[in-house]
């Protein structure tokens, strides 16, 4: 029986002891164990050369408390610490526009050619496709693929792209389509449109002023392109408002003030056609400020803004394989003095009709200038009563007038009177748009042209001699 109490009591002990260790000893352990875990932290932690000194074996602190620190002095070693890598391999940068690629041949070029300033030129686009000439054998041909009339006539579908370019300087603005291509599939059957400009360069000239507010080219080039199941035929209804804006309005010679606003309202609604049938779909851009005075030539061939031109390959996904159509170049012809000639000022004498220096170019125009044709240049195409030289000049009240005064028997009035038509002439010309040359070569073919009493000597007169006899001279 006692031992049997021994037994109990002794079992108590243990599991009140064992109770006391639970409960008191092992906590105190963590703590005094976190005590010194968090006291040694700064003291027992290696201490890390800087800017290259070294640590000696003296003053490293290996860790002690801390297990999970290498004891290894290898460790704590300046090559166990490595520099950032600055060799990283560079990430490609992002295409924003994989359909255009746009190339500036003005950025790398010095200025070649005479200055523009006071000249006239015009808008260039030329392009280089592969698929032209000789090179044709070398490309691959984009079907024409129909699709089955049950789909047909159940779905209708039209896709189209377009590049365009849309250039202003100074009171010169147009807006051109370089290639459209289309396919509109519906109950009606299948329509492919395919056009591509090759070359354009019938655009009216206009004046580089010496202000420099006429020299800056601002170009957009612009892709358009639309994909949907309801059959709109964009590219198709493009190409007729192209064909209506032919029909309406024919570019004039040159850009004045009185076709200035005529030229720039058919380069807007070109635009606004293309917004409205490309309004929905992908659209990029590319716009770029160009100095004609950082206009160049490569091989008597006047260079510029470049862009090149892609499509998908299947018309239902836009990230398709891409197939290149081709570029073309945006840029302005060789300068020239005048409106009334083709001489222009290149770089050498190998074109035809192309001299070196601005004044070999005025004196050849002077030599083959004739003042009926001068008269009756139109200066904006139509019917219109002020359509010539002649008929501007014409119907002004300050003329009118003038063929009274210049009649009267009074000298005076006769010198005042054709004083006056002279400055009236040339700031007439120069008020149009025109510069200064040409407005000489305006008020000689007056004095030369027009039914005028012969018996004045207009080159006595100071308002007139300076430009009578600019040109008289140049002309022997």
């Amino acid at each position: 029986m006692a031992t049997h109490i021994d037994i109990e009591k002794t079992n108590s002990f243990i599991k009140y002891n064992a109770a006391i260790r639970k409960c008191f000893f092992y906590p105190l352990l963590l703590l005094i164990s976190i005590f010194f875990i968090s006291c040694s932290s700064s003291k027992f932690s290696p201490t890390l050369p800087t800017n290259g000194d070294s640590v000696s074996d003296s003053n490293r602190i290996y860790p002690v408390i801390v297990p999970m620190l290498n004891t290894n002095s290898d460790v704590l070693r300046e090559s166990s610490f490595p520099e950032p890598e600055h060799n990283l391999p560079t990430p490609k940068a992002v295409n924003l526009t994989p359909f255009s690629t746009y190339n500036d041949e003005w950025v790398n070029n010095k200025p070649d050619g005479a200055s523009f300033s006071n000249a006239y030129t015009r808008l260039l686009i030329f392009s280089a496709l592969p698929a032209d000439g000789e090179n044709n054998n070398n490309t691959n041909i984009l079907p024409y693929v129909g699709r089955p009339w049950l789909v047909r006539a159940l779905i209708g579908k039209d896709f189209s792209v377009n590049l365009t370019a849309n250039v202003t300087v100074g009171a010169f603005e147009s807006t051109i389509p370089l290639a459209t291509i289309g396919h509109q599939s519906n109950s009606d059957g299948e329509k492919w449109n395919r056009v591509i400009h090759h070359s354009k360069s019938n655009f009216p000239l206009f004046l580089v002023k010496t202000d420099g507010s006429a020299s800056v080219p601002v170009i957009k080039l612009s892709v358009n392109g639309t994909k949907s199941y309801t059959s709109r035929g964009a590219a198709a209804a493009l190409q007729i408002a192209l064909g209506i804006a032919r029909t309406t309005g024919e570019a004039p010679s040159v850009i004045t003030q009185l076709s200035e606003q005529s030229t720039k309202d058919k380069a807007r609604a070109i635009d606004d056609a293309i917004s409205k049938l490309f309004s929905s779909g992908i659209t990029e851009e590319h716009w770029t400020d160009r100095d004609l005075r950082t206009w160049s030539i490569n091989n008597n061939q006047p260079r510029g803004v470049v862009v090149n031109f892609r499509i998908p390959s299947d018309e239902d996904d836009w990230n398709s394989t891409l197939l290149d159509v081709g570029n073309w170049t945006i840029t302005f012809d060789y300068p020239r003095p005048s409106i009334f000639s083709d001489w222009r000022i290149c770089s050498t004498n190998t074109l035809p009709r192309c001299t070196i220096n601005r004044s070999s170019a005025e004196k050849n125009i002077t030599k083959e200038i004739d003042a009926g044709q001068v008269l009756n240049y139109k200066l904006i195409n139509g019917n219109q009563e002020l359509d010539t030289i002649r008929a501007f000049l014409s119907q002004q009240d300050w003329y009118i007038s003038a063929q009274v005064g210049l009649v009267s028997k009074d000298k005076k009035i006769v010198q005042e009177t054709a004083a006056n038509m002279c400055r009236r002439i040339t700031n007439e010309i120069t008020g149009l748009g025109l510069n200064g040359f040409d407005a000489s070569i305006v008020l000689w073919s007056v004095v030369n042209g027009m039914p005028l009493p012969t018996d004045i000597d207009f080159k006595k007169i100071k308002e007139c001699n300076t430009s009578l006899s600019f040109i008289d001279k140049n002309r022997q």
